[in-house]
Parts: structure tokens; C-alpha cells; sequence
């Protein structure tokens, strides 16, 4: 074989083994703006909902204004660099993240490394840093781990043996240690990435149900074996059988919304954030945008996320291979699922759960990995085809067979289609 041919055999392999490689163009500036958008809202909110409780606490009104600010920066930095980094150098860090994230879990619960408040351990604080939460982490790492190994693993994801095993094996120890800080809102925001992915792979739907079935099963239990948690859902049944007790935060979050009205108070004339409206900045942020921008403004948070919806999965659904496209709707569904969880609970069509809005809520560790993975996303979509409408976006993931038939690495195209998308 001669030098020439041994190149041009090499080059028709490289493809192969790195996954397919399209010509690059820009990269999906709805998401971009939409990101962009709910961090500004975040940023701003933030300072107004926070502003009396920073006053009492430091005498500074702005202080955890600014800090989100300071979040925000490194959260866009980060961003940036995922952006313009190949995203399918990600298959490497995908197994030393998830051990990495895995590790963090663990020490969280040990007394001494992990913070205990109000009875929970979420957080690692990290002298002049400021507290780290593991729990965020672990989403952006089971996310690229089972995009991997599914990749990997092809059609066989559709066994029992060779899929749904190995699967539980591996979703299992995340969820029971972020449940065990105690963490149910975020256990159950980790399971939804885990069988979003899963079924994305093109998993059995019996699996998926016995999984789900599964989860209800073990959350049910952990519910019905501690009090306060069983309170919280009787709480959600009726949150006025207690309104000063286990109800008062349901209450004061629909109370926020219903003074806002139509167009809400004005930016900065929250009542319910003087002290009647526990964690206002952080997991009720959503009620003080309705009290001081109304529905109006709630509305466009709403559509905000949807958009990210719409675009995430458009990008999955037109993504160049099987990894980046299971990737794509792996951080879709997390980031969405979240934000629609965070959104029930504040109207009361949820049990009260200590999940944060994404991209708004206060939270160093949150804000920065959320945005990171905004940017992983739109590295993906520099390479995604321009083609698809709407309903491929919504109705593509499952339409064949009910189930997801992504693109695998390295498959070859016919000449025949490769003609006809010309």
C-alpha cells in the first residue's frame, strides 16, 4: 500500500473514531440569549429578594446581590470556554467527573467536611471561596458518564442483563447519597436526568417503568420515615389546615403571587420579602418575580425555559452523534425539569421541596454549573444540522419504534442520502 493511500485510509477512519465531524457554523443564539436573559432576571432579583435579609445580616442590602453577580462572571467564563471547546474531548472526563462527583457525595455526609443546615448536609464551605454543593455537580456528571457509557453500549442498552442492571447499578449510589443528606427534591431531579437519558438510548419502556415505579417506591419510603417530610406532604393536600406551621410557606409564596397581579408591585416593592417569605432569594425567588413583576413576568421566566426546552432538544434531536446527542437531552431535561419542579412547588402543585429555579436562584455552585453546561450545549449546536422544524424538536425523541434513534458515532451515510440532503 503506498504512502498516499495509507493517508487517505487513515483519514476515511479518523472520522470513525472521533465521532462525526461536520463543518462548524454558529451556534443556536435563541439558547444563548435565553440563558442570558434568565441569568440577568436572576441577578436582579436576586439583589431585590435578598435585599432585607443582607440589611439585617451584614448592614450591606447588596451583599448577596453581588455575590451573584461575582457567580455569574465565573459562570459566563465558563460558558465560554465549554463553547469553544470540542465537546467530544468530554468522553474523557466523563469517567474521572462521575468518580470525582461521586467522592464529593460521600464526604459531604462525613461530620467535620460536610456543613449540616437546618438538619440537612448540601454543602462542603471552602475558606474564601464559599460553600461548594456536590449535589449540582453530580447532575453535569451522570449526564456525561451515561452518555458514554450508552454510547458505548449501543443496542444493548435495550437488554435487561446488559442494559437496565448495569444501568440501576450505576444511577443507584448518586440517588441514595444526595437522598441520605437528606436531598429528595434533587435525588428526584438526579432519577429524571438518569431515565431521560436512558430512554433517549432507546431503552425498553417496561425497564423505564419498573424503574420508575422503583424510585416512587424508595422516595415513598423515605417519606413516610420521617416526619417532617411526611408533613410536607400532608402540607401539600391541604396547606391550610396549618397556615402558621407546616402550610405558612405555601401560603406566603401564593400570597406574594397574588399581590402581584397583572403586572406585579414594581422592581424592588416586594412586601413578602421582610421576613414573611422564608428563603425568597433562593427557593421562592419565583413568587417575589411574581409579586414584583406579576404575571406578566412570571409568563416570561415560563417562556424562557421554554425556549431552552425547544432548543435543547432541537439540538439533540439534529446533534452529528449518538454521545453528544444523548448529552444534549440529558442537560435539557435536567436544567427544564428542575425549573418547572421549583415553579409547581411555589404554586402549591408540589410538596415543598428545597430545589432552586435555575439560572436565577442564589447559588454559586448552581449558577456556574448550570451556565457550563449552557455551554456545552452550544458547542454541540455549532456542529448540528440546520434542518428540522418544531415538531421534530418536540415529537422527534421516541417517534420510531417508541423509542430514541439517535445518530451513532462514525456511521457511514449512503451515497444515495448524502445526495439527497444536498
Amino acid at each position: 500500500m503506498t504512502a498516499a493511500a495509507t493517508t487517505a485510509s487513515t483519514a476515511r477512519r479518523a472520522p470513525a473514531r472521533g465521532g462525526v465531524r461536520r463543518e462548524r457554523h454558529e451556534p443556536a443564539f435563541g439558547l444563548l440569549l435565553a440563558a442570558m436573559a434568565l441569568t440577568a432576571i436572576g441577578i436582579v432579583m436576586v439583589y431585590s429578594a435578598s435585599s432585607v435579609r443582607s440589611y439585617f445580616n451584614s448592614a450591606d442590602p447588596a451583599a448577596q446581590g453581588m455575590e451573584q453577580l461575582v457567580w455569574a462572571g465565573l459562570g459566563i467564563t465558563g460558558l465560554v470556554v465549554a463553547m469553544r471547546l470540542d465537546f467530544r474531548h468530554l468522553r474523557y472526563l466523563a469517567i474521572p467527573f462521575y468518580v470525582i462527583t461521586l467522592m464529593l457525595l460521600v464526604a459531604v455526609l462525613i461530620p467535620g467536611i460536610g456543613s449540616e443546615i437546618n438538619g440537612s448536609r448540601r454543602w462542603i464551605v471552602i475558606p474564601g471561596v464559599g460553600s461548594l454543593q456536590p449535589a449540582e455537580f453530580a447532575k453535569l456528571g451522570v449526564v456525561l458518564y451515561l452518555a458514554h457509557w450508552l454510547d458505548r453500549r449501543g443496542h444493548a442498552a435495550r437488554s435487561f442483563w446488559n442494559g437496565l442492571v448495569p444501568f440501576c447499578m450505576l444511577v443507584a449510589p448518586g440517588f441514595l447519597l444526595i437522598a441520605m443528606e437528606p436531598d429528595l427534591g434533587t435525588a428526584g431531579v438526579y432519577a429524571i436526568i438518569a431515565v431521560g437519558i436512558f430512554f433517549m438510548a432507546g431503552a425498553n419502556l417496561l425497564y423505564l417503568g419498573a424503574i420508575g415505579a422503583a424510585v416512587l417506591g424508595t422516595a415513598w419510603l423515605m417519606i413516610s420515615a420521617t416526619s417532617y417530610q411526611m408533613a410536607r406532604v400532608q402540607t401539600f393536600l391541604d396547606p391550610f389546615r396549618d397556615p402558621l406551621g407546616t402550610g405558612y410557606n405555601s401560603i406566603q409564596a401564593l400570597l406574594a403571587l397574588a399581590l402581584g397581579g397583572i403586572t406585579g408591585l414594581g422592581l424592588g416593592e416586594s412586601r413578602q420579602k421582610f421576613l414573611y417569605l422564608p428563603a425568597p432569594s433562593t427557593d421562592f425567588i419565583f413568587a417575589i418575580i411574581g409579586e414584583e413583576w406579576g404575571l406578566v413576568g412570571t409568563l416570561t421566566v415560563v417562556a424562557l425555559f421554554v425556549v431552552i426546552a425547544y432548543q435543547g432538544y432541537r439540538i439533540a434531536i439534529t446533534a452529528p452523534d449518538t454521545f453528544s446527542g444523548l448529552v444534549a437531552g440529558g442537560i435539557t431535561t435536567w436544567l427544564v425539569a428542575q425549573a418547572f419542579i421549583n415553579i409547581m412547588v411555589v404554586t402549591a402543585l408540589m410538596p415543598v421541596t428545597g430545589i432552586p429555579l435555575p439560572f436565577i436562584s442564589a447559588g454559586g455552585s448552581a449558577l456556574t454549573i448550570n451556565l457550563a453546561a449552557i455551554g456545552i450545549l452550544l458547542s454541540i449546536s455549532r456542529e448540528t444540522t440546520q434542518t428540522g422544524s418544531l415538531r421534530d424538536a418536540v415529537f422527534g425523541v421516541g417517534r420510531r419504534n417508541r423509542r430514541a434513534h439517535l445518530p451513532r458515532a462514525g456511521r457511514r451515510t449512503s451515497p444515495a442520502r448524502r445526495t439527497s440532503r444536498r
